[in-house]
């Protein structure tokens, strides 16, 4: 006997996993064309971005990066001088390049109308004028060998020449010196920063100096040592110094600067430092020593010197 039920049949549901594809689909779709827009839309901006800031100028100014300066820095500086339109690209397209670790310092002349890419690699190229520092104390023939090994085709002879009667009036400091500069140019330099700093020296004190920034090491020690051999010589006595040995055979100076002091032995000698000390000496460790009489300093030269 037949059984018969009363439920109807069950139709398979296709609809829910049809709807369910399509609207998989519609998503996929949906953000393929959002990501597409985003893409389109980024890399126009990072278009403009490189673009150069202004296509229209035909000015060149100069632009200055000081040694050891940051690709962030540089960025940061290019932006506030009006060369490019974001410093934050410039960093990351310097950082993505590479060309972040080879900027070099000097001055550039640079144009809004350069493109970003060619701007910043024109930073690496090499700069119209390099950084040169000159320490104190140096003679002119160590400034000539300096400025010989940074400078292309420098002329050595004529600089020792246009110098032999300026040995101390060659001002040690860090200079900004053209590529193309003439050792007449970089002469004209020097004396007019050292007659810029120092203003009127009278040549016996300029003498001084140069003893005094060749025998010290510190700040503090200079004008101690300026007050002492400012006391020997109106004693009559030799100075005794020893980087001018001939003031062991001679009383008085030497009859010219030795070296080209620095600021803070020109100033030590302006206002040395009055002491009851006569002799002095300098420790291999770099501390120095006074004494009052010869005995005290003979133990000194025991103590310090003779190890």
């Amino acid at each position: 006997m037949a059984v018969f039920s009363s439920e109807s049949p069950k139709i398979p549901n296709t609809v829910g996993p049809c709807l369910r594809r399509s609207n998989t689909v519609k998503f996929l779709a949906g953000l393929f064309v959002a990501l597409a827009l985003a893409s389109l839309v980024g890399f126009a901006w990072w278009t403009r971005e490189l673009s150069p800031l202004d296509l229209s100028s035909d000015q060149h100014r100069p632009f200055i990066i000081v040694p050891n300066q940051s690709a962030s820095a540089v960025s940061q500086a290019l932006f506030d001088q009006k060369f490019i339109r974001s410093p934050s690209v410039a960093k990351i397209y310097f950082v993505l390049s590479g060309l972040d670790k080879k900027i070099k310092a000097g001055t550039y002349l640079l144009s809004p109308s350069t493109d970003l890419k060619n701007l910043l690699t024109s930073l690496t190229a090499g700069p119209r004028d390099i950084w040169v520092t000159i320490p104190e104390g140096w003679r002119r023939e160590q400034i000539a060998t300096r400025l010989a090994s940074n400078l292309e085709n420098f002329d050595t002879a004529t600089f020792l020449s246009l110098t032999a009667t300026l040995e101390g009036r060659l001002f040690p400091d860090t200079y900004l010196i053209p590529t193309y500069a003439t050792p007449a140019d970089i002469v004209d330099t020097l004396t007019a920063t050292f007659n810029r700093k120092v203003g009127f020296i009278d040549q016996d004190s300029l003498i001084l100096a140069s003893l005094v920034e060749r025998e010290t090491k510190t700040t503090a020690d200079r004008p101690i040592v300026a007050g002492i051999l400012l006391k020997r010589l109106k004693a009559n006595w030799p100075l005794q110094v020893d980087v001018a040995k001939d003031t062991y055979q001679h009383i008085g100076l030497p009859v010219a600067p030795i070296a080209n002091p620095g600021l803070a032995a020109i100033e030590a000698v302006r206002r040395p430092q009055t002491t009851p000390y006569w002799f002095y000496l300098h420790a291999p460790d770099g501390t120095s020593h006074y004494a009052v009489t010869i005995e005290e300093h003979n133990l000194n030269i025991d103590k310090y010197l003779t190890r």
